[in-house]
């Protein structure tokens, strides 16, 4: 199973409400929790400052279930804490055995902090590019930290997060996620990041929606941002939102659970029940010999097909090859450009929205992926 989180915020929930979510998420299978020590510092709305009763409580919890927290920390809660560089005593007494480090630290304090004596286990800003540039995008520094890191530091005893971003419009692109995991993974080093709950209460975003790390992913469900994170190179994905579904956590679940990308399709009216339990009952893979306007899928050529419905392939259609096709019935096809009719395809149905994202992942023999039925 790929490994999969929540988060939790004492700040706006109770020890117990806490507690009955991280027995629900451990049933499921989830492995890490992600902490904020830092919301009050921030300024986030209706934020508190919890006492060290509650956080110990909470660390406990994660502990008896063999959960691993990641505890969200900047340097002014480092200091308020008793903590120094020297001196991780205040964490151990807390209980918490791994720190996120959000900001406030040079490279040279990082590198010292990982071999601190307690064993405590550090996790990286990922979206800062380094530690001591606010501004991000400079990928020579992160570089240099990564190398200040692996020279005189421990990097075994450190992994990445990227950030979340409330507020609409200021999530990252994937693409330079990707740049920045690409860097991280030279040095060996894993990186995680963010997916939304679409229903989970408003606690860190009351003007905005959904506590991601990719800007494209705010409105998808969060398993299907999940597929695309792990089809993407992150190696670990938490629920950013305080308290996401049991649905959404059990989509999420059984998704980690298989390496097989779903992609949902709406069904038209003219399909026969027998065509969409085939097609639906198969795990296919595309073309690598793909051609520039569409995906072809291997794994269904020979299902019977008779000719219907052949209407025009507008971009994100799905079409099966009909027995006008001589060998090549039953061929799954999804359009990439608008490509007009043809009496040899069937068009079925139309990738969701939702899913359409995905479809990059899938091209040129990339994952194997299977369709689900999202009528």
């Amino acid at each position: 199973m790929k490994d999969i989180g929540i988060s939790v915020y004492p700040d706006f929930y109770s020890v117990d409400a806490i507690g009955m979510y991280l027995r629900r998420a451990k049933k499921l299978g989830f492995q890490k929790v992600f902490v904020s020590m830092i919301l009050s510092n921030l300024g986030f709305k209706d934020s508190m400052k919890p006492d060290g009763g509650i956080w110990e409580a909470v660390f406990e919890t994660c502990r008896e279930l063999d959960l691993e927290a990641s505890v969200d920390m900047n340097d002014e809660v480092f200091r308020q804490l008793g903590c120094s560089h020297d001196n991780l005593r205040p964490l151990v007494d807390l209980g918490i055995t791994k720190i996120r480090i959000d900001s406030g630290f040079t490279n040279e304090q990082l590198v010292k902090l990982t071999g601190n004596s307690y064993g405590i286990a550090l996790e990286i800003n990922a979206s800062l590019s380094s530690a001591d540039n606010i501004g991000g995008c400079a990928f020579g520094d992160l570089k240099a930290t990564l190398e200040l890191l692996e020279k005189y530091g421990n990097s075994k005893n450190v992994t990445a997060c990227h950030n979340f971003f409330p507020l609409p419009g200021t999530g990252l692109s994937m693409a330079y996620a990707k740049a920045i995991n690409h860097i991280f993974k030279e040095y060996g080093i894993q990186v995680g990041g963010f997916v939304a709950s679409q229903v989970s209460s408003r606690d860190l975003h009351q003007t905005g929606h959904g506590i991601c790390t990719i800007e494209a992913h705010r409105y998808l469900p969060p398993q299907m941002a999940m597929a695309e994170l792990f089809a993407s190179g992150f190696e670990y994905v938490l629920a950013g939102d305080s308290m996401a579904g049991d649905t959404e956590l059990e989509e999420m679940a059984r998704c980690a659970r298989e390496d097989i990308i779903e992609i949902p399709v709406v069904f038209y009216p003219y399909v026969t029940d027998e065509i969409k339990r085939e097609l639906l009952s198969r795990v296919f893979l595309s073309r690598v010999d793909q051609p520039e306007r569409l995906i072809r899928a291997d794994g269904s050529r020979g299902i019977p097909v008779a000719p219907c419905y052949c209407a025009p392939r507008e971009t994100y259609t799905v079409s099966v090859n009909n027995s006008n096709s001589g060998h090549y019935m039953g061929e799954l096809q999804i359009a990439m450009e608008d490509l007009g009719c043809s009496q040899e395809h069937n068009v079925i149905g139309l990738i969701h929205p939702f899913g359409r994202r995905l479809l990059e992942c899938i091209q040129y023999g990339k994952k194997q992926f299977k369709l689900v039925n999202y009528g």
